[in-house]
């Protein structure tokens, strides 16, 4: 048997069991003196009387520091917690956090059912271990259900809940629901408080959860079989301009993942743009192995706005799908900031990409207006980077908008702008004035997606800044191992300018391309955001004012205000595309995908689990035959609180009963 109380500040009060002890040392009786013509039985009266009172005052002293012990005992209500099973009814009351994992990864099919199905059979399981007395709070790993759900109610009410519960897109951590669950569940004045996880025992919602200490037991139930899964996965999708081509049409490239230890072959991808299959293809895939496709894309003159690259794959098809849509084309917005004037090529090359409307302006003419009409902010050979420039430079970036920084020799001279870079761990370090080719080109990259090494074959480097700038990503770099161009996000980094003493590339075939994609990457806003994440709300850059429609992956027409601040967007938490529609049609397409994470169905290993429960010891993993038994052994028994009073009304009697004896003594 393990004893708890409920109520344990109480047991301070113990400590008041020392007043009878302190009363009987210092507190004596005086006997009344009684004078006696003869003396002679005297002295035996004496020690029969003596006895008598020596016995009665340890059995009040006994009594009453049992009623003051059994009175706060009673107070601090105690239970008992059982070493064996009970019946599923026969428990104290107990209030029970029953978290259902509704992550994607629960809808992979094995045998005939998926393991979100068995799940809810489990859950059916575990309220059937309850009883009325007790309350349930139905919660998952999609936030937005349990804003709605956060109550207890019964576990029959619970039962008809559980049916409203489906697989979301859009899941959190169990540590997020467990630091707001706990808080619900330590307010109760449930004598049992018990957290249940049904979940396929994946890593994904497992982030951070040595994070949370749990005051209450957590539960986790398995479904599904302790066996190998495979899944294929459609992990992204992009359209790449393809501006070297002779028909100057983009392509679309799709990567495509086998998640399982098992080669798979003949995995059919198709490519629908449009909602219409325009192309399809089988490729063989290798253990974990990933491929990037690349579609062609059908010369027929129309336009398309959004497509999707699916894989055929049975076992799991929550991450079959990877959607996309068409950037809208339009000029890049683009402000060069400078003292002296551009080099020709440099010139000429934004006069082509923004139909002659880019403007140039001195550190001294900056203003809020400019920052407001540009995206694309081109830093070349500014003298004077003063507090006034740090402040617009750091205003670019915080608002999402781009900087490309062209050096010049005295960028190492200026030290307000070095102390702008140090900053950002950015060091100009030193020109090398040796002669240097370009041998690399990341065309991970969308800047360079469609170049490689040999469109750079005639293009020498007489000089170039050595940078040094751990965080950022080599775009081009030279066969002596400097990177050319980096790039951060929205912050692009050169290390050479971009004159004829420096490098012959500004006279390359190549260049104008590569400008061409730096402009339209980083100078428009529009045309590179393609995708969405589930759950995000996309509140700029859609160039939308007014009242539209949008219709959600559902299928359901909810409206849509963009006026001013108030723009409204319904949620997404489904994956898919959202038309947006005004009074002429359709104006706009955004797709929204949900992680890929889910995708890996890998079970946390035997070293994980422990682990977890090192960290916190009120985590058990169950399994599928045991976990009936662990959750009844874990139960409290029952409260005695009330039978402890009882004990103290006879102890009351007792003391009083003690007390009127102890009179009759005297009187004789």
């Amino acid at each position: 048997m393990n004893l708890s109380f409920l109520n344990s500040l109480f047991l301070i009060g113990l400590i008041a069991a020392i007043i009878p002890i302190l009363i009987h040392l210092f507190i004596k009786y005086k006997p009344r003196i009684v004078y006696f013509s003869s003396l002679r039985f005297l002295k035996e009266v004496q020690k029969k009387k003596s006895r008598l009172l020596r016995l009665r005052e340890l059995l009040l002293l006994i009594t009453r520091i049992l009623i003051i012990i059994f009175f706060i005992l009673a107070l601090a209500r105690p239970v008992l917690k059982t070493l064996l099973p009970q019946k599923s009814t026969s428990h104290a009351p107990t209030a029970v956090a029953l978290v259902v994992d509704n992550s994607f990864s629960m809808n992979y099919l094995e045998k005939e059912n998926t393991l979100f199905s068995e799940a809810r059979e489990k859950v059916e399981d575990m309220l059937d271990l309850l009883n009325d007395k007790d309350r349930v709070m139905l919660l998952s790993l999609d936030g937005a259900y349990n804003a709605e759900q956060d109550y207890f109610t019964s576990p029959s009410q619970a039962a008809k809940d559980l049916q409203s519960i489906t697989i979301s897109d859009n899941t959190m951590a169990l540590q997020q629901v467990l630091e707001s669950t706990q808080p619900q569940l330590e307010n109760t004045d449930m004598i049992n408080k018990e957290i249940y996880f049904i979940s396929d025992g994946q890593s994904v919602p497992w982030k951070d959860i040595d994070e949370v200490k749990l005051a209450e037991e957590l539960f986790v139930i398995p479904v599904g079989e302790d066996s190998i899964r495979q899944n294929i996965s459609s992990v992204s999708a992009r359209c790449v301009p393809k501006i070297l081509s002779g028909t100057n049409e983009p392509v679309i490239q799709a990567v495509i993942k086998n998640n399982s230890s098992k080669s798979l072959s003949d995995v059919i991808v198709s490519l629908v743009l449009n909602n219409i299959t325009r192309a399809e293809t089988a490729l063989n895939l290798n253990p974990y192995q990933s491929k990037q496709l690349t579609f062609e894309m059908p010369q027929q003159g129309e336009r398309f706005h959004f497509g999707e690259v699916r894989v055929k794959d049975e076992m799991l098809p929550d991450d079959n799908v990877f959607y996309f849509n068409f950037p809208v084309q339009s000029r890049p917005k683009i402000c060069v900031i400078s003292s002296t004037q551009l080099p020709v090529a440099l010139s000429s090359v934004l006069e082509v990409i923004t139909q002659q409307q880019w403007e140039q302006k001195t550190p001294q003419e900056m203003n809020e207006q400019i920052v407001e009409n540009n995206q694309l902010f081109i830093l070349y050979s500014v003298n004077a980077f003063d507090e006034k420039l740090r402040f617009y430079a750091d205003e670019i970036l915080q608002k999402g908008k781009a900087i490309f920084l062209i050096p010049d020799e005295h960028v190492y001279q200026r030290s307000s702008l070095q102390e702008w870079l140090i900053r950002r761990n950015i060091h100009y370090q030193n020109i090398d004035e040796e002669y240097s080719a370009i041998d690399f080109v990341n065309r991970a990259h969308p800047i360079c997606a469609v170049l490689g090494e040999e469109h750079f074959q005639s293009a020498d480097i007489y000089r170039m800044w050595k940078v040094h700038a751990p965080d950022f990503v080599p775009l081009i770099s030279s066969d002596t191992g400097n990177p050319v161009i980096l790039i951060k996000d929205n912050l692009m980094l050169s290390a050479i300018d971009l004159t004829e003493s420096w490098s012959n590339i500004i006279y390359q075939t190549v260049f104008p391309v590569l400008f061409y994609n730096i402009g339209y990457y980083l100078g428009d806003a529009s045309s590179e955001i393609t995708q969405y994440a589930v759950g995000s709300v996309p509140a700029g850059g859609l160039e939308l004012d007014g009242e539209f429609t949008c219709q959600i992956p559902a299928g359901d027409i909810v409206p849509l205000t963009f006026t001013g601040n108030r723009n409204t967007f319904p949620n997404t938490d489904q994956q898919g595309h959202y038309y947006i529609y005004d009074d002429s049609g359709l104006v706009k397409v955004l797709s929204f995908n949900a992680p890929r994470e889910e995708s890996d169905l890998s079970l946390l290993s035997t070293a994980q689990k422990d682990q977890i429960t090192k960290d916190n010891g009120n985590i058990h993993f169950l399994t599928a035959e045991n976990c009936r038994d662990e959750i009844l052994t874990s139960r409290y028994g029952y409260e005695f609180w009330k039978q402890l009073l009882w004990v103290v009304l006879a102890l009351l009697i007792i003391e009083m009963l003690l007390a009127y004896s102890g009179k009759n003594i005297f009187k004789k």
